[in-house]
């Protein structure tokens, strides 16, 4: 029974780790698009606290999981850095049902806020998604996600290497690096750099909602699943293969900085 317990703990820790990070970043979503006195704090107001959602979400989970908390972490650490493969699909699915169940959770304490929006258009999506989901032009937010991944995975990356000075206090900087990220490219709904945090959340709200969250915007809901990918895929590659420094020479010899 133990045994069991010990394989599953690590897909439990991302389970649980995504829900708490999603929580935190879904419900400030939430308060800032059913608040009428944020409208003029609203970037900075998400930006810092998705990055305090990242930082509560990996020191939950570090110590079991490793912290991946989001797909793209995942997917980055079985292509560079020996993560195992036979793990990941697990891990995705783990953290996209954490999400999933932290959009339930956000739900049920802004249902009634929720509500209230006016739907101006009885075509289009109801307002309350945007609590949910990103959304952007289609190229602005594949270019965004791209990019944003990149910097987010390069700093995970060069903070939890083993030389790396920061990495006792990794989680921090992890979220320091989200929030960075999010002001510099994006309003709030403008980038996920994280697939499980824009996929489960968006079943969630076509179940809530309707399913015209899966085709507004010229069927937008790939961009946040297959840039965040592509960018920790890229920042992964040039931390291992171009900044870090390979083990033999650590070994046998001592840098001229003083490292």
């Amino acid at each position: 029974m133990n045994n069991i317990r010990n394989v599953a703990a690590p897909y439990w820790a991302e389970f649980i780790g995504t829900l708490v990070l999603t929580f935190v970043g879904l419900g400030i979503s939430a308060q800032n698009l059913t608040s009428k006195t944020t409208q003029h704090t609203e970037a900075l107001n998400s930006s810092i606290g998705w990055g305090i959602a990242v930082t509560l979400g990996i020191w939950t989970s570090a110590h079991v999981s490793g912290g991946h908390i989001n797909p793209a972490v995942s997917i980055a650490r079985a292509l560079f850095n020996g993560f195992s493969p036979a793990k990941l699909p697990g891990y995705l699915l783990a953290q996209t049902l954490g999400a999933f169940s932290a959009a339930f959770l956000v739900w049920l304490n802004y249902a009634q806020a929720l509500a209230q929006l006016e739907l101006t258009d009885p075509t289009g999506t109801h307002p309350a998604t945007a609590a949910f989901i990103t959304s952007n032009g289609t190229w602005e937010g594949l270019v965004a996600e791209v990019l944003g991944s990149f910097v987010f995975v390069l700093v995970i990356f060069a903070v939890t290497d083993g030389r790396s000075a920061g990495r006792p206090v990794a989680p921090l900087v992890i979220g320091l690096a989200l929030t960075g990220v999010s002001l510099a490219l994006s309003s709030p709904l403008a980038v996920s750099i994280n697939p499980a945090r824009d996929f489960g959340p968006r079943v969630f709200a076509a179940l809530a909602y309707g399913f015209g969250v899966f085709t507004e915007g010229s069927l937008y809901f790939w961009v946040p699943l297959v840039g965040p990918v592509v960018g920790a895929a890229l920042g992964a590659f040039v931390y291992e293969w171009l900044v870090k420094l390979d083990a033999e020479y650590q070994q046998h010899h001592v840098l001229e900085e003083g490292n």
